[in-house]
């Protein structure tokens, strides 16, 4: 009796348990953009994983060693074979249980997060931020905006303020500049001139009567 037709069997069956298989990232050739996937008792050659987009817009977010993913492999061919990524499990679970946020975690504690039901974006950086625009850049809201810097702000640019300005602390000016003030100035307390006092209530040395000039001032 001919063996072909349970060889042919077995061989199928073997391909419909190709298709679709879980499995967990072994290996990451982030260079290649190819993974080996431990699935069962086998581990995949390097398979590409599927990306978000990867046309003329694409995206990069390489799996992680230890991540599980589901293996696709048309027509149970394993060699032709492509990863999908992202399916929790107990080591990596959800990061958050809300139905209203889109939530991101990042292995150095980054997290970012868009609530919708409050429309609230916040993004939570262990390190620095950079914003690098070549063309203008623009902060508009209707309420207010608040910046906040335990290690001081620097703003190296010529600055026009289209509104009042208070200051609720010292206004200091390095020596060799000018202050120019087009309008009326109105003091109140102590104005000082090279640690004199020029205010309403100094006084000057050497008052004359008539056309006479004071001294300097006390």
């Amino acid at each position: 009796m001919s063996q072909r037709p349970l060889h042919s069997a077995a061989e199928l069956l073997r391909l419909i348990h190709n298709l679709v298989r879980l499995g967990t990232v072994a290996e990451v050739d982030h260079a290649r953009a190819r993974v080996r996937v431990a699935t069962g008792e086998i581990t995949t050659a390097w398979l590409p994983w599927l990306e978000a987009r990867a046309g003329t817009t694409r995206t990069w977010s390489p799996p992680t060693v230890g991540e599980q993913v589901v293996v696709f492999a048309p027509g149970g061919d394993m060699v032709s074979a492509v990863v999908l990524a992202g399916l929790y499990r107990t080591q990596h679970p959800a990061p958050s249980g809300s139905a209203d946020v889109f939530h991101a975690v990042m292995p150095d504690g980054a997290v970012l997060e868009y609530d919708h039901a409050a429309s609230h974006l916040q993004a939570t950086l262990p390190g620095s931020a950079t914003l690098a625009a070549q063309g203008d850049v623009t902060v508009t809201t209707p309420a207010a905006l608040t910046a906040t810097a335990g290690g001081g702000a620097t703003l190296n640019a010529d600055t026009v303020i289209n509104g009042n300005l208070t200051l609720n602390g010292n206004f200091s000016q390095p020596g060799g500049q000018t202050a120019t003030i087009a309008g009326d100035v109105a003091f109140t307390g102590a104005v000082t001139s090279d640690g004199k006092d020029i205010s309403a209530s100094h006084q000057h040395s050497g008052v004359q009567p008539g056309s006479g000039n004071t001294g300097g001032v006390i």
